[in-house]
């Protein structure tokens, strides 16, 4: 672990407060990673410094050392006399000449803090030496020194957490990065594939003479491909969509007109599967975007709606506008969400265990494009559905000409 110049400075400060307010001459600090107490800040005396700045001890070297240890709160003290010498080849011994006092301090005292994270894990350690009146600290001292080591503790963890959150961020950027390109690739290929076989498969269906079960199988194969295909195509629109380096293609688009398109696209559909389907648009529906995203999302919410419907079941498309926002709901009266499933539906890939979806083709991409093209407009979508009572799925998006507030 690299520890920043940043976070150096932060505990060079503290060190300085220690001899500066809690009477010491020299203080130190060190950052536990992996096993090794990593020595860096010192201040005070530029021997210790020399000897002690980037100093790598072995965790379990103080361990031991510290079983002989009085403990006050979160010091540990080893008076010279219980010294073990397990940290004499890691410590800086000053040449000292003792008070002819009961509570001298001797130069083999050892005394630090132990730094925490809220978990009670050693995240370091304060060490201090050399009192300036050349005693074993009080219950005064003691006090002083406890608050130094609360206010490094709390600094050490800040600094540590927000590495690991940095590091996280780009560990998830970086698989993200790698999961958009395999998509990218696969879809290719796949499309290419699935443009071959239709192919393949539609000059077999015009040949004449094909006896009932081949043509029956041909149709079979037919609509499989045609599944792959819609397969491939949302695979294309989300690596599309995750990619950082192409910049939104932002038109004057009417999103009540994308509603009548996806409504007229799935009317067939819907009427086949006994469902109504409904649309209410209100005027001054118009957003800034690109279009041909949008009406992926909107076409999406669509089938989706169309698809978990049952017969006699009803789909309402209805675009409104509002102040600050277009406001788009698809609500149906179908097999509805589980409320174990309602937050991972907008997840890549994720489908519900449930029989009734299990049923219906599906990929689980479309709601995640939906989200994905969403976000990219500077808008919010949200689910309320319950399991056998529909679904409503409400997306708002920055009027044109308004500045979306993304957070």
């Amino acid at each position: 672990m690299e520890v920043d110049a940043s976070l150096t400075r932060t505990l060079e400060l503290l060190a300085e407060g220690v001899i500066e307010f809690a009477g010491f001459r020299v203080a130190a600090v060190s950052v536990l990673d992996a096993g090794l107490l990593h020595t860096v800040a010192v201040v005070g005396d530029d021997a210790a410094a020399a000897q002690l700045v980037d100093q790598r001890t072995p965790v379990e070297l103080l361990e031991r050392e510290l079983a002989a240890a009085d403990t006050w709160g979160a010091l540990r003290f080893v008076p010279a006399e219980r010294a073990g010498g397990h940290l004499d080849e890691h410590v800086w011994v000053p040449d000292v000449v003792p008070l002819q006092e009961p509570d001298a301090w001797r130069s083999r005292d050892l005394l630090c803090g132990l730094l925490h994270d809220p978990a009670g894990q050693l995240r370091g350690v304060l060490w201090v030496d050399l009192p300036a009146d050349g005693r074993r600290p009080g219950a005064a001292q003691r006090s002083t020194l406890q608050m130094y080591v609360r206010l490094a503790e709390r600094a050490l963890v800040t600094a540590l957490e927000r590495d690991d959150l940095e590091l996280r961020v780009e560990h998830e950027h970086a698989v993200a990065e790698y999961r958009r390109s395999i998509i990218d690739v696969l879809s290719h290929e796949l499309r290419g594939t699935a443009a071959a076989i239709a192919h393949t498969v539609d000059s077999l269906r015009h040949e004449p003479g094909l006896g009932d079960v081949v043509t029956a199988g041909l149709e079979v194969v037919h609509g499989g491909t045609e599944r792959l295909r819609s397969v491939v195509d949302d695979m294309a629109a989300l690596a599309k969509l995750g990619r950082t380096d192409v910049p939104l293609r932002v038109l004057t688009t009417d999103l009540g007109h994308l509603a009548r398109e996806a409504v007229a696209l799935h009317g067939a559909e819907a009427r086949r599967r006994g469902v109504t389907l409904d649309l209410e648009v209100l005027a001054g529906s118009t957003l800034r975007g690109d279009p041909e995203d949008l009406d992926r999302m909107v076409t999406n919410l669509v089938s989706n709606a169309v698809k978990y419907s049952e017969p006699g079941g009803r789909v309402l498309v209805r675009v409104a506008p509002g102040p600050s926002w277009v406001v788009l709901t698809v609500s149906d009266v179908g097999i509805g969400i589980d409320t174990a499933d309602r937050d991972r539906v907008f997840e890549e890939f994720f489908r519900s265990r449930h029989r009734a979806v299990r049923r219906r083709p599906g990929a689980g991409l479309g709601l995640a494009i939906v989200r994905r093209v969403v976000t990219l407009h500077g808008g919010v979508v949200r689910v309320d559905s319950a399991l056998g009572a529909g679904a409503t799925f409400t997306v708002e998006l920055p009027r044109a000409g308004v500045v979306p507030e993304v957070g």
